[in-house]
């Protein structure tokens, strides 16, 4: 391989990588609204866990993800039985213990946990980085392969 092919190609990977940083900060910009519009027009509900879903994983990766499956009491008095939290967790509190969860007024089976520290660590920490690195890298791969 010459230079000229090896440049391309990392102009093209560059390229690749800025639309990539750019998707992956636009899915987490939505999933921030998407937790801030819950905040504020979702209920809040006190469910008890009553199973859990374990994914095993090896210790290198982290270990095991379980997303608890709950049973709580809507406001308009409905008792939602097995609604499985959307967020999944590398913790878990235990069968029998009640959390605090959220949940959609028109859909009461769409039911996640009101811990709101993951949606702003991501819009303090994460999101600046990919909506700078992505532009940065379309911008400059772009710029390498027209030069």
């Amino acid at each position: 391989m010459n230079v000229g092919t090896i440049a391309m190609l990392a102009s093209i990977s560059m390229v690749w990588a800025g639309a990539l940083f750019l998707l992956v900060g636009l899915y987490t910009l939505l999933r921030i609204i998407q937790r801030i519009r819950l905040r504020f027009a979702g209920n809040v509900a006190v469910a008890t866990i009553v199973d859990v879903e374990v994914i095993e994983r090896g210790v290198d990766d982290g270990g095991p993800i379980y997303t608890p499956i709950v049973d709580y009491t809507t406001r308009a008095g409905e008792r939602i039985r097995s609604a499985t939290l959307r967020d999944p967790d590398l913790s878990f509190p235990g069968i029998g213990a009640t959390v605090r969860v959220v949940y959609r007024p028109h859909d009461p089976t769409w039911v996640t946990r009101t811990d709101w520290f993951g949606a702003v660590l991501s819009a303090i920490f994460l999101l600046p980085v990919y909506l700078t690195a992505g532009p940065f890298c379309l911008y400059f791969g772009i710029k390498m392969l027209t030069s």
